[in-house]
């Protein structure tokens, strides 16, 4: 190039590399995620409508839960399956106080909510990317960084995917990767909100997954490490930030700095203590709360299905809690596995590090995938461990960040080569889903119109509670035990009792869907 020749706007016309994160902006990254998401949930989500008629049909049955219990009270004031009793059948409280207006509306509001709710909180999540995102800058010009960004937002986030599943899990990756964000931020000395703000986050996350706890662990874990193992911790902006900090030449370190002559390393520990304090104490304090409010109302500690299908608990005792156990429901997603090498890659590299911006994150991620996998699952359409992957991504493109430009695209090509194979089945899972939505709507759905239509009002009995909890009018018996606490707390989970809970409720008609649950059903029905 010629002196004195502008610099092509796709190019860096520094020989090295581009600027520093906080001197580029992500919404090159954000424009072309956010189009590739919404345009592939608007495909499956007409594609599902084709497939499977109206109404919206999603590709599980859980949705419907959720919106049953938000239906129940959004007109009822109860929170449940049937009015007047108490339920604690949803896991995600706040998911489900986020339908209730929707609910309030009826159909097709109601059926549509979930898709829409994640719509927004999917565009939360790429916008919270668009951070450490700013290393890529996706355009025609650039091939590379486009592919990456688009097969990170579609497969490898499977934002397009939680969409269509309709439940609460891209919320919960939102406001896991916010307060991961929002935190880092203040330690950082960059904090461009409240500081209460990451504590807010991390307990409105608690209440859309309990998991949260596991990434408030790392955090804790994390703030603690970092400041007694590594030389003279910062504090609230005490010392340089790290490259992509939005603070490249230290300048609001040194203001911090002037203004706090007596900050030293102690004071920065105590700081640090202060803030592993608050992140526990946010989500354990909002999951404290809920339990006692369940309690109080009748239930467990916990709600009905964390209770039935936790490990070590119910029917998922048999997984077992071993270290055998744990490792195979981690290798049941490669990408979880890869999130977890990658974070305490991140660890190892940067230990001792002062203003490592991702090692927050890669706490969080280490932390929470090995407890996610000793006492949580792994599957169910790949979304129970989507926060996790949204860690790891996040981690990944701090690392990217803060590699030499020379290096950079190797790198991002090489993830790329990787990141495809171990996502396919998540490819696979999209490109199903309009089959996984007709069989929903042939069977669930189907089951919930004819008790609605010739049992209206009348007590019937399930083992599969969506749909037909949130089309039926009347008495429920719930054999599986997610809306009936009852049920729940019987020796072998009614298994065995099913004739004499049907003749005390007076239930005349029973929809069981799994070929194996026919083994359950006594011998005169």
């Amino acid at each position: 190039m010629a002196l004195g020749t502008a610099a092509p706007p796709d190019l860096d016309p520094s020989p090295h590399g581009p600027a520093p994160a906080g001197r580029r902006d992500g919404r090159a990254f954000l424009r072309w995620s956010l189009g590739a998401y919404l345009g592939v949930t608007a495909v499956l989500a007409m594609a599902m409508l084709a497939a499977a008629g109206w109404p919206l049909t999603y590709v599980l049955d859980d949705p419907a839960i959720h919106l049953s219990i938000a239906e129940q009270l959004a007109r009822h004031g109860t929170w449940g399956v049937t009015p007047g009793s108490f339920e604690s059948a949803s896991s995600a409280p706040l998911w489900t106080l986020l339908l209730a207006p929707f609910a309030a509306l009826g159909p097709p509001a109601r059926d549509w909510a979930p898709l829409l709710l994640n719509g927004a909180a999917g565009a939360a999540v790429l916008a919270v990317l668009a951070g450490p995102g700013a290393v890529l800058r996706p355009s025609r010009r650039r091939p590379l960084d486009a592919a990456v960004t688009v097969v990170l937002a579609v497969v490898v986030l499977f934002l397009p995917g939680l969409a269509v599943v309709g439940m609460e899990h891209t919320l919960h990756v939102a406001l896991v990767l916010a307060a991961v964000a929002s935190l880092a931020d203040g330690v950082a000395g960059r904090r461009r909100g409240p500081a209460w703000a990451p504590y807010a986050l991390l307990a409105m996350a608690s209440l859309a997954r309990f998991e949260t706890a596991f990434v408030a662990l790392g955090l804790a874990v994390g703030l603690v490490v970092d400041a007694f193992a590594g030389p003279d911790p910062a504090s609230d902006g005490d010392g340089p930030a790290a490259p992509g900090t939005g603070d490249p030449d230290g300048t609001v370190a040194a203001d911090d700095a002037a203004r706090h002559p007596g900050r030293d390393g102690r004071a920065g520990r105590m700081v640090a203590l202060r803030r592993a304090a608050g992140v526990l104490a946010a989500s354990g304090g909002a999951i404290a709360a809920f339990a006692a409010l369940n309690v109080a109302l009748g239930g467990g500690l916990l709600p009905n299905s964390v209770l039935a299908k936790g490990q070590g608990t119910g029917a998922a005792q048999g997984d077992g809690l071993g270290p055998v156990d744990i490792a195979n429901r981690l290798s049941q997603d490669p990408l979880v596995v890869a999130t977890f090498v990658l974070a305490v890659g991140y660890l190892a590299v940067t230990w001792g590090r002062r203003g490592a911006w991702g090692r927050l994150a890669a706490w969080a991620a280490a932390t929470a995938t090995v407890a996610h996998a000793a006492v949580a699952d792994v599957g169910w359409y790949e979304r129970y461990q989507a926060y996790l992957i949204a860690l790891g991504a996040f981690v990944g493109l701090v690392t990217l960040g803060e590699l030499p430009a020379g290096r950079r695209r190797r790198v991002l090509a090489a993830a790329l080569v990787v990141a495809v194979p171990l996502a396919l089945p998540k490819a696979s899972l999209l490109v199903r889903a309009p089959l996984a939505a007709a069989d929903m709507a042939g069977h669930q759905l189907q089951a919930a119109r004819f008790l609605d239509r010739y049992y209206d009002g009348q007590p019937v009995a399930t083992t599969q509670l969506g749909y037909i909890s949130l089309w039926h009018d009347g008495p429920l018996t719930d054999f599986g035990g997610l809306g009936d606490q009852e049920v729940l707390d019987l020796p072998g989970r009614g298994v065995d009792l099913w004739d004499e809970i049907a003749e005390r409720r007076g239930v005349r008609v029973a929809v069981v869907y799994a070929p194996e649950a026919f083994r359950s059903v006594p011998p005169g029905w």
